[in-house]
């Protein structure tokens, strides 16, 4: 479904290997008395608020959502913690944890098998889990996920889902019997094992029947639910989940808290030792930060590395930098006239000084990565020693746009900046989020491409992250294509696998556009 008129390109500002995010909490003066953790008491967590539940990797990608859902929603594995994963003779299945599954299928356990071009994997599932209202879990349920994606609509989807990819390529599931899956795929696909896993892995048959009864739009039809010391009402997926995991969703108060309480029928070795999670609302992470020096919250969430010279002026406050594969960078849509020309992209990134923006808000904590990004981090397994890094050059930008006729205005409305052959000024917008880091960021960047005769307009499009990941349908800016630039963090799937790349974006019902990075070359 990819479309010429629906590219983008983008470069990486900074590689977050070492910054991905920081998680502050609370410290409390420890004591002799407490030998290993105790069963009760709550925990109030900060983050921002979310328009839909779903926005989890379902109708969009957003991590604040999935703070909220990963306590609930489980899937077939879930990722291993980096620090967990074998150095050295690592397997496939080193990087995994199994959840709702009972171990990793792979080749060598012959729960993989491949015949000609095609492939099937063997779900062995977990026997007795029961989803919170009661329900039995079982193999229908993992039809009925791969279902909701793929198999009932194609791509004809009353959900507007973020994406099809990977679900596309399965041939349809079978269910010899409770406990097994056997998923059939038409063809060898690598990154089988992210379909179905982590938050929102698996979903409930006996819900999504609910919701097939009626248009089959899940952030649309509503289902009724009751949860036992949980939520008991309607409403859709959208504002309640029903899950498999140690927390159960209570209720949510919208602009000001969710509420999640312990699983007392979890699978797992021992329940929870909280009774309760509360997620407070917050509108920026200033406001996060504020409420954590105040003692109002205990944790907060996503504050990223911009916030450390301030963390590292509270006494009671632990800080952990939490390692990852990512990159700040910018996506260049090329609707916009201007940057449909290579050399003005080329341009761009010759003039933007990332390793200042490395040494200064982040404390150089991390480092400008490879003109092909994907490889950083936990993901730093396939990286080429030899991948180029462009550096810093405001001169051979200049030197470029003057070749290719950008002209430098000395008066009129375009004064000390370029105009193309057509006289028109270059002026670009910059899409980001409200994270204190995007804000400065994108000063910074503003007065590095206003040096070479660029001008990027001036308020910057700063929008919530809701608004700026929201789906199509609700006008979310990335897939909307509503922006020229756009400044944010990409992550890999699990754990670090570039293949997960290989998809489509934007989904079934929207229009598709392709990701792609700008080489030293720029081709």
């Amino acid at each position: 479904m990819t479309g010429t008129n629906r590219r983008r390109f983008g470069f990486s500002l900074v590689g977050l290997a070492g910054t991905s995010c920081v998680l502050i909490a609370s410290c409390s003066p420890p004591t002799n008395s407490v030998q290993g953790p105790r069963a009760g008491g709550s925990i109030t967590v900060a983050t921002q608020e979310q328009d839909s539940l779903l926005a989890c990797n379902i109708t969009s990608t957003e991590a604040h959502a999935c703070a909220y859902v990963n306590p609930v929603m489980e899937g077939l594995l879930t990722v291993k913690a980096s620090q967990d994963v074998p150095q050295h003779d690592t397997k496939l299945s080193d990087y995994w944890v199994p959840e709702l599954a009972t171990e990793v299928p792979t080749l060598e356990n012959g729960d993989v098998r491949v015949n000609n071009n095609k492939m099937d994997v063997t779900w062995k599932l977990r026997p007795g889990v029961k989803w919170q209202d009661g329900a039995a879990f079982s193999s229908a349920d993992v039809k009925a996920t791969f279902d909701f994606w793929w198999l009932k609509y194609r791509n004809l989807n009353p959900t507007p889902l973020v994406t099809t990819s990977g679900w596309d390529q399965v041939a349809s599931v079978e269910t010899p019997n409770s406990n097994t899956a056997i998923v059939h795929f038409k063809a060898v696909f690598a990154p089988y094992l992210t379909l179905g896993t982590g938050p929102y892995g698996i979903l409930p048959n006996h819900i999504l029947q609910q919701i097939w009864s009626q248009t089959g739009d899940i952030t649309h039809d509503k289902v009724s639910v009751n949860i036992p010391g949980g939520f008991k009402g309607t409403d859709t997926l959208d504002k309640l989940m029903v899950g498999t995991g140690p927390f159960m969703f209570k209720e949510w108060v919208p602009h000001d808290h969710i509420t999640l309480v312990r699983n007392p029928h979890w699978w797992g070795s021992h329940q929870a030792y909280l009774d309760q999670i509360k997620i407070k609302f917050e509108a920026d992470a200033n406001q996060e930060l504020d409420d954590l020096s105040g003692g109002n919250i205990d944790m907060g969430l996503d504050m990223r590395a911009s916030l450390l010279p301030r963390l590292s002026r509270l006494s009671d406050v632990g800080t952990a930098v939490i390692v990852g594969s990512s990159a700040e960078h910018i996506d260049i849509n090329l609707h916009n006239t201007f940057l449909q020309d290579p050399i003005l992209r080329k341009a761009i990134l010759l003039g933007i000084d990332r390793q200042r923006i490395v040494d200064t808000l982040l404390l150089g904590k991390t480092n400008v990565p490879p003109d092909a990004w994907m490889c950083v981090g936990t993901g730093s397994w396939c990286l080429d020693p030899n991948a180029r890094r462009t550096q810093y050059n405001p001169d051979a930008a200049r030197t470029l746009l003057d070749s290719a006729g950008y002209k430098v205005q000395d008066s009129g409305p375009c004064k000390g900046y370029r105009t193309d052959s057509h006289g028109r000024c270059v002026q670009i917008h910059l899409a980001t989020s409200t994270l204190p880091l995007r804000e400065q960021e994108g000063i910074d960047i503003t007065a590095d491409l206003a040096l070479i005769g660029i001008q990027v307009i001036k308020p910057f499009n700063e929008a919530p992250t809701n608004r700026l990941f929201g789906p199509c349908t609700s006008g979310g800016i990335l897939y909307s294509h509503n922006f020229d630039l756009a400044l944010y963090t990409n992550y890999y799937s699990y754990p670090a696998e570039p293949d997960s790349w290989v998809r489509t974006r934007p989904g079934s019902r929207m229009p598709d556009w392709t990701r792609t990075w700008i080489k030293p070359a720029f081709l």
